[in-house]
């Protein structure tokens, strides 16, 4: 198979997600539990001819500034969407690689992470969604045991060029 951005490619995908954006970031360190709310502003850039994205983002946390990258494709060899986080949050100085499938209106990634308390690797699914100018990316913990919270979520609105 052979990289095609036609229309009705995930390329094409990450192509209509290219520009500037700005909305809100929430985030819950307790399930149900929302700790904070703040504004956030980011750019997704296609790479490498749109094989490739990356979304670069600016927020806060309880008025800390935070940074965030989210490189994500989609390998058509294995034929899913592959993507990697880095943060100035949640990572610490890890990467989490993820890997998932198509949804509607988007896709789906799952990674883990280590617990640092040494217990057993938690999950994290990210669905990314974009209806018109509107691009959702919500996260959710997944416990060792299977258990699923809401972890953040970015509500976006592309910025007029």
């Amino acid at each position: 198979m052979t990289f095609s951005n036609s229309i009705d490619t995930p390329h094409h995908f990450f192509a209509r997600m290219a520009g500037n954006w700005k909305g809100t970031s929430k985030l819950w360190l307790e399930p149900d539990k929302l700790t904070d709310e703040s504004p956030i502003v980011g750019t997704i850039q296609l790479l490498l001819d749109g094989r490739f994205a990356l979304f670069l983002y600016q927020s806060s946390i309880e008025g800390e500034t935070q940074h965030g990258m989210f490189t994500f494709g989609f390998n058509i060899t294995l034929e899913q969407y592959e993507a990697s986080w880095v943060d100035s949050f949640h990572n610490s100085t890890g990467i989490m690689f993820c890997t998932g499938n198509e949804k509607e209106n988007g896709f789906s990634v799952l990674g883990s992470y280590p617990d640092p308390s040494g217990g057993p690797d938690w999950g994290w699914r990210t669905e990314v969604e974009l209806s018109g100018n509107k691009l959702t990316l919500t996260a959710y913990n997944i416990t060792p045991e299977g258990d699923e919270a809401k972890a953040t979520e970015m509500i976006l609105t592309r910025l007029k060029k």
